[in-house]
């Protein structure tokens, strides 16, 4: 698997592994809304890349997926520790965020 897909697959499959614990951690409805919002938005990255090529020579997927697996990094610590979920949410989101732009990177190719 191309690295860039196993980092969107990374980041999915951590979501989805703990999405029961982390919407338990969440204090408010809107942190449990923006929780499954990044969640849908990680999973269709995933799926929409799945059969698709990506230019691993081309210089910005190999930056977003140097950034993407740095932030798939810290969500695995921030999961595993399970401190602040304000914290956690932020960074789900970052390593979301980043998956969209390499997602749309891959499909607009």
């Amino acid at each position: 698997m191309q690295e860039p897909l196993n980092q969107l697959e990374n980041t999915y499959f951590t979501l989805q592994g703990q999405i029961d614990m982390l919407s338990a951690a969440c204090q408010t409805q809107d942190q449990r809304n923006a929780l499954s919002t990044q969640y849908v938005q990680a999973r269709t990255n995933y799926w929409a890349c799945v059969n698709k090529a990506f230019h691993d020579d081309d210089p910005e997927v190999v930056t977003l997926t140097s950034q993407i697996a740095a932030a798939n990094t810290a969500l695995t610590g921030d999961v595993a520790q399970m401190g602040d979920i304000t914290k956690v949410l932020g960074d789900i989101t970052t390593v979301v965020t980043i998956g969209t732009q390499l997602a749309t990177k891959v499909i607009g190719a």
